[in-house]
């Protein structure tokens, strides 16, 4: 396998890479600075950026439209259409009696187009972080929630800072991080409801064997063969799990400490682009913030799902 910088723009929180196959390129967002990058890797630059005013969780194209973005902004889930820069407020993920202040972190579409998504604490000046210390976050204060044709739901509770969803291809199975505890879940899933249920620690990374020296578990996807890759935030790492055994099966160090989530992409999806993070206060390598690319993996992942609205 290879791994590349593929952009030298640095991010100060790179996250929500989303292949857009129809356009032929890579959408992303640097959560801290507001902004929505494309990003051609024909050309190998940055061919769209637009600032927002509100910290970014993640951005997801209209199944209908691709010019069209489902953007978790803040606490808001909008409607942004690239080409006039139109906003449209949808809903709210706001806990209105929660004791500190949350914005909307990661999330993705299942199959039916359905997002999901879940909040962090925030504990910034301003709308700068002061530093890292998942350790030392609030938890268990956080939600979980779905959003499908006008309506909101709320899945689950007592989260502490949630990253990384997934399925099976047979839809039958949603994994989940929460990166404080440092704990992968798996659930039992049904699509046609939307309902999760048997919730197991797939991987724990303080005591589940081989996962000790990986940081945090934060954005991840599968590949065509239902096999995890799974981003290792503070471990400069990502690896390939074994969703059955948890066992590791493919290891991938980066130049870069902080790596933040991936996806797969290219015109075969056998390229897996990964986003990283340069705010924590030790990362100081050059390479911290970049996006990378992972080829010749011998592995091809599957296109991500798209908001049905």
């Amino acid at each position: 396998m290879k791994v590349e910088v593929a952009s030298q723009r640095r991010s100060l929180l790179g996250e929500g890479p989303h292949w857009d196959e129809r356009s032929g390129t890579l959408l992303f967002d640097d959560a801290h600075t507001h902004e929505v990058v494309r990003y051609d890797p024909q050309t190998r630059t940055e061919t769209e950026v637009i600032r927002l005013e509100d910290e970014i969780g993640n951005l997801i194209p209209y199944a209908e439209d691709n010019r069209k973005l489902l953007v978790c902004m803040g606490n808001g889930v909008y409607r942004l259409d690239l080409d006039t820069k139109e906003k449209t407020l949808l809903t709210e993920m706001l806990d209105k009696d929660s004791p500190v202040p949350t914005r909307i972190n990661d999330g993705k579409c299942d199959a039916v187009g359905r997002l999901w998504a879940e909040h962090e604490t925030v504990r910034r000046k301003g709308s700068m972080p002061v530093k890292v210390d998942l350790e030392g976050m609030v938890l268990e204060k956080n939600n979980f929630w779905s959003y499908s044709k006008g309506q909101l739901k709320h899945k689950l509770d007592k989260i502490s800072l949630s990253n990384g969803i997934t399925w099976t291809a047979d839809n039958k199975t949603m994994f989940y991080n929460d990166s404080v505890p440092g704990k992968t879940y798996a659930f039992d899933f049904d699509l046609a409801s939307g309902e999760i249920s048997n919730r197991r620690v797939l991987a724990d990374f303080k005591v589940t064997p081989g996962y000790q020296q990986l940081g945090y578990p934060d954005g991840m996807t599968i590949d065509i063969n239902d096999k995890i890759w799974l981003t290792c935030f503070s471990g400069a790492a990502v690896v390939q799990i074994d969703p059955e055994t948890a066992k590791i099966l493919t290891k991938i160090s980066f130049p870069a400490k902080y790596t933040t989530s991936c996806c797969f992409g290219g015109k075969n999806y056998d390229t897996l682009y990964v986003t990283s993070t340069h705010y924590p206060t030790d990362a100081t390598r050059p390479e911290d913030g970049l996006l990378f690319q992972v080829t010749e993996l011998g592995v091809k992942g599957r296109p991500t799902y798209e908001f049905a609205g």
